[in-house]
């Protein structure tokens, strides 16, 4: 409810901006007129207060928001102001736990002074229970070891808060932030933390010391998220094509300068000789982070799309050829491996004939 109270305050807010502005469409507004409040007393521009609104709005090549990108824009202030009740509320509670465990050792170890002042034996009260107190650090040692490293993970390296997209992944892997393994952080104590899985929304609880050495991925800690397109083109694409798509992408970019950043590269990754095509790879930067992964996978989609079409229509792009197969199936017939090698050999010439034929 009270997010919906927020977009429909935001929706009003823009409509009478927008009335304000005879000049311009409905669905649109000028940013300048929302830059107003970037000026101080004085009538000059706080730069800090210019970049913090033009990080949450990312105004058009044009100078114009449209109506969607400024309620979803609205809807990630509200989000994040959430996000960050949430985090202070949950990190007064780790804070609280913290300062009790400080107070039991300190009135243990103030026991002990105090009881030493007294002249009270307290080491020879120590050696007798000294047997018990060994076999219980056998015992509950690695137990204690690794809730202290849980501890200590959360108390001072905080990798995240609630709200938070993390990865996690094995230190010695080279995987990065994958989409499809993201967890959002629901709850966070000294002991476990409460995770959901992105895909499913399943809940999953883990103790902090079973994560304490892994590589932990933050998408929201991240910086602008970099995404990476393969594109495949003919191998008798001129240079001249390709510099004409990589000007047309530019524009594109230009276009949609409140979700994208910039181009990178597009520079060739691979050919295949057998096959006939060019690999390319178009890298670009995203203005949100990882923890907007929905939008950036969005808005890369839109770019695929718009990428397919312009290389159809400058044809360009790579087709690729019919693979020959056998309908016919024998009966209690077993392939070795050598059969299916001088099969594939067999395929193999089959495309490479009817490329070179069709050219």
């Amino acid at each position: 409810d009270t997010r919906k109270k927020f977009l429909r305050s935001a929706m009003l807010l823009f409509n009478r901006l927008s009335s304000s502005m005879p000049d311009t469409d409905d669905d649109t507004v000028s940013y300048e007129l929302i830059s107003v409040i970037t000026f101080d007393k004085d009538g000059k521009v706080d730069e800090e207060r210019k970049q913090a609104l033009e990080k949450i709005f990312k105004p058009g090549k044009n100078g114009e928001i449209r109506l969607f990108d400024f309620i979803q824009s609205c809807d990630n202030v509200y989000k994040e102001i959430r996000f960050f009740r949430a985090a202070v509320e949950n990190s007064s509670q780790i804070d609280a736990m913290l300062e009790q465990l400080a107070n039991v050792i300190f009135f243990f170890l103030a026991a002990i002074i105090v009881a030493a002042i007294l002249r009270f034996r307290v080491w020879t009260m120590f050696l007798s229970f000294s047997s018990l107190l060994v076999s219980f650090s056998f015992a509950l040692g690695p137990s204690v070891s690794k809730y202290v490293e849980g501890v200590l993970l959360i108390a001072v390296r905080r990798p995240y808060d609630i709200g938070d997209r993390i990865v996690i992944n094995d230190p010695s892997s080279d995987k990065g932030f994958s989409p499809s393994t993201t967890w959002f952080v629901e709850d966070v104590n000294l002991s476990f933390t409460t995770l959901r899985f992105q895909a499913t929304n399943e809940i999953a609880t883990v103790s902090n010391s079973s994560i304490a050495q892994l590589r932990i991925h933050n998408g929201n800690r991240s910086s602008t998220a970099c995404v990476t397109i393969p594109l495949f083109f003919k191998v008798d694409t001129k240079p001249e094509q390709i510099r004409l798509f990589h000007s047309v992408i530019e524009k594109f970019v230009a276009d949609k300068a409140s979700h994208w950043k910039s181009i990178i590269h597009l520079r060739t990754e691979s050919t295949n000789n057998s096959l006939i095509y060019l690999e390319y790879s178009l890298r670009l930067e995203h203005q949100a982070s990882h923890q907007r992964q929905s939008s950036i996978l969005r808005d890369k989609g839109e770019l695929i799309r718009f990428c397919i079409k312009e290389m159809k229509k400058s044809g360009i792009n790579f087709r690729p050829p019919h693979k020959p197969f056998d309908l016919f199936i024998k009966e209690n017939c077993t392939y070795t491996e050598q059969d299916n090698q001088q099969q594939n050999e067999t395929m193999k010439s089959a495309l490479l004939a009817s490329n070179l034929k069709s050219e």
